[in-house]
């Protein structure tokens, strides 16, 4: 149901019940979680595809010094030794260059479509966009910036071995925080004043 005052702005898709699903303060219908979550996973198909010029030579890196471990714990065991190679030696720089690779064009993708339209493209095949809890439109640059930063928070943390839990577990909240959440905004949605609504954003006016 709409958080609005009575007799306020009617919701841009009536045929949905406005009494009955959650919207805007002005009427737009909120995103379910499931679309959220397809959307996100179609996102990150898209940049996989856009990084593997660039992420080609590590991955390719990381498979030689997997084959690599396995033949060294193979022969192991063919000798029947008890001690096993511990962990693969050279894995980390390759796994590493990758991680912040995808994460360098994903901030980018991210931060560019939402400021231009309110949605990534996965949003876009999904119908729903982002906008400001209490304005229509694409968000400002600062929202974007502010909502991208915390929800990717949790996995630049990940990328530090100490707060590599902390961070997975902070980012798995940030997803499920909407199945719960009255104004269904995950915790950077929340940080950021937005909410993932259905259907495309009208183009921002030009101030006069």
């Amino acid at each position: 149901q709409g958080d609005g005052a009575p007799g306020g702005p009617m919701p841009a898709y009536p045929h949905l019940g406005y009494s009955t699903l959650p919207s805007t303060p002005d009427g737009v219908v909120l995103s379910g979680w499931w679309k959220r979550v397809l959307a996100r996973i179609i996102d990150n198909i898209i940049i996989a595809i856009v990084a593997l010029p660039l992420t080609f030579g590590p991955m390719r890196q990381a498979v030689s010094v997997m084959q690599d471990y396995i033949q060294q714990v193979m022969s192991a065991v063919d000798a029947g030794s008890s001690t096993m190679p511990t962990q693969p030696d050279g894995l980390t720089a390759p796994i590493l260059q990758i991680s912040l690779t995808m994460l360098v064009l994903y901030l980018v993708y991210e931060i560019a479509f939402l400021t231009l339209t309110g949605a990534t493209l996965g949003k876009r095949v999904v119908g729903i966009s982002v906008r400001l809890r209490d304005e229509p439109g694409p968000p400002p640059l600062v929202a974007v910036l502010t909502r991208t930063a915390v929800k990717q928070g949790g996995d630049i943390a990940g990328l530090v071995p100490v707060l590599g839990l902390f961070g997975s577990l902070f980012s798995l909240l940030d997803v499920l925080w909407p199945l719960w959440d009255p104004k269904k905004q995950a915790i950077h949605d929340k940080a950021a004043a937005t909410n993932v609504v259905v259907g495309p954003q009208p183009k921002r006016m030009p101030k006069p």
